[in-house]
C-alpha cells in the first residue's frame, strides 16, 4: 500500500500542521487523515535523512516542511540538491510562492514548503503569527513588549524573535500554555484565513 508522507524538522511543526489539516477536506475526508506524519530531530536530520525517505518503496507522495531560518536561498539549496540526484524534472531556482512541487525520474510527486511562505526568512512561528486575526489588539501588543525588551536583557537568541512573541501572545489566552497546534481547537487561529488557504491549496495538489 503506497503511504503519502509528511515530514518535518520536529513535533511543533507536525503538530501545527496537523491541526491545521484537520479543519480542511479532500475528497470529503479530512485532510489530516490522508497523510502520514513524521517529525524529524531538527532541520539536519531531516536533510540527511531525505534520501532514504525518497527511496523508500512505499512512498506514494512526500511533502516536505521546513523552516527557512535566516537564509532561505541557502535552505533551499540544500534541500535541492537532495532531488536533483532523485532526477526531479523542473526543480525552481526559488521556492514557489504557492509551495513548490516537482516529480522524481520514477513518478514520485514531492512538494516542499518552507515556512513561513516559501519567500522571506523566519520560521514556523512567523507562519502561526499570520495566522491571528487581522485586528487581533493583544497580538500587537504582544509584539510590542517582547520587541521592547531591551537587547541586554533578552534571554532568547535573536532567531527566536517570533517565537517569543507568539508564545508570549499565547500565554494572554483564555487558556495560557495552549500549544501552537492546540490553538486551532480553541479558535486561537483561524484555519481559513488566506495565510492558512495557501498552504492547505499546496497540499491538495499534492494529492491531485
Amino acid at each position: 500500500m503506497m503511504v503519502n508522507r509528511l515530514i518535518f524538522e520536529g513535533d511543533d511543526d507536525k503538530h501545527v500542521v496537523m491541526n491545521l489539516l484537520h479543519n480542511h477536506r479532500h475528497n470529503g475526508e479530512r485532510l489530516d487523515g490522508l497523510f502520514a506524519p513524521k517529525a524529524k530531530d531538527g532541520v539536519e536530520t531531516l536533510i540527511n535523512t531525505l534520501n532514504e525517505e525518497l527511496k523508500a518503496t512505499d512512498l506514494g507522495t512526500l511533502g516536505v516542511i521546513l523552516d527557512a531560518d535566516t537564509n532561505l536561498a541557502d535552505q533551499w539549496a540544500r534541500v535541492t540538491r537532495v532531488l536533483n540526484a532523485h532526477g526531479c524534472r523542473n526543480i525552481p531556482s526559488a521556492p514557489s510562492t504557492n509551495g513548490t512541487i516537482v516529480v522524481t525520474k520514477d513518478g514520485k510527486k514531492i512538494g516542499i514548503w518552507v515556512m513561513p511562505d516559501n519567500q522571506q526568512s523566519g520560521a514556523l512561528e512567523d507562519f502561526v503569527g499570520s495566522l491571528i486575526a487581522h485586528g487581533d489588539d493583544l497580538w500587537d501588543k504582544a509584539k510590542e513588549d517582547v520587541n521592547n525588551i531591551p537587547e541586554s536583557q533578552r534571554r532568547f537568541r535573536p532567531t527566536y524573535l517570533s517565537k517569543a512573541q507568539v508564545h508570549t501572545w499565547l500565554a494572554w489566552q483564555e487558556e495560557p500554555g495552549t500549544r501552537m497546534g492546540g490553538a486551532f481547537k480553541r479558535q486561537y487561529l483561524d484555519p481559513h484565513c488566506p495565510q492558512a488557504a495557501a498552504f492547505v491549496d499546496w497540499i491538495k495538489r499534492l494529492l491531485a
